[in-house]
């Protein structure tokens, strides 16, 4: 709520949804008014010359979903809101790394993975979507490509760290990180490798380098977060340079690359050539 000059761009941003319930999209009149986004919890509107009113829409919610994998730790210390004391560092074998996905938007959860680097304890990793997370990205895309993001497509998550109960969020995460592969969210898989991905500090975009790869036919992003805060996958559709992503479901048999059999065919194409080009000789010559 507010006033706003026409032209200016005011960050909307819906209210947290009761339980059972999620974000559907916002309804907006007048209807021709611009909106970066009609599907996304926070997003930008450019106001017209004259009164309008955003209306946010919630539906039941289909439930978390949730991917266990082997990670680091096997400890069951959930009494403190700090990181379970540890002096192991790297994987263990045997551990579990939960992953809850309380958000919209993403498919295909069959293929998420996660491990917790730093600690040989297990954890729940819980990706949301909240209000505070969701305006926090917004900001940063504005601090990075100016006011007008229409060009941008995003989508805002909350990465959180929670002990092996679920419960109890660890505030103190020095020195331990996660390495993640989630599948491309559902509204960009379309932009394959142009994806980018990054956490926002102070409003301001913390870029990674993810890795691409698609595994059970399903396009996947793979990403280390350093620290645990809003995170965003994001596509400058005005900038659009990458190619289709890489297949790197595992393979069996033979290990011969495509490129050989063209090598092949084409030497050949070139004998086949050759041969025909002397027979033409000789029976000009017989003539």
């Amino acid at each position: 709520s507010g006033s706003y000059a026409a032209g200016s761009q005011p960050i909307i941003v819906a209210n947290d949804p009761a339980k059972g319930m999620q974000f559907s999209n916002w309804t907006i009149d007048p209807s021709n008014t611009t909106i970066a986004s009609k599907v996304l919890s926070a997003t930008v509107i450019t106001m017209p010359a004259g009164n309008v009113t955003v209306t946010a829409n919630y539906t039941k919610s289909n439930g978390s979903n949730t991917s266990t994998s082997t990670g680091s730790g096997n400890s069951t210390n959930s009494n403190s809101n700090r990181r379970p004391n540890s002096t192991t560092t790297g994987n263990v074998s045997g551990g579990r790394t939960t992953v809850v996905i309380d958000k919209n938007g993403l498919s295909n959860t069959g293929v998420v993975s996660a491990t917790v680097n730093g600690s040989s304890d297990n954890f729940v990793i819980k990706i949301t979507e909240s209000a505070s997370a969701s305006e926090e990205v917004v900001k940063a895309l504005m601090a990075e490509y100016g006011n007008d993001i229409s060009a941008i497509k995003y989508f805002p998550m909350d990465i959180s760290l929670y002990d092996s109960t679920g419960n109890n969020k660890i505030t103190d995460t020095t020195g331990l990180s996660i390495s993640i592969t989630l599948p491309i969210p559902d509204s960009l898989i379309t932009y394959a490798g142009n994806n980018k991905v990054a956490g926002v500090v102070n409003s301001k975009l913390d870029k990674l380098t993810p890795k691409f790869s698609t595994i059970s036919g399903v396009s996947c992003i793979t990403f280390t977060a350093e620290h645990f805060s809003p995170y965003v996958i994001y596509v400058d559709t005005n900038n659009l340079t990458a190619g289709t992503i890489a297949d790197s479901t595992p393979k069996t048999g033979d290990a011969i690359h495509p490129k050989w059999f063209l090598s092949l065919g084409l030497a050949c194409l070139s004998i086949v050539f050759f041969m025909k080009k002397d027979k033409k000789t000789l029976r000009k010559a017989r003539a």
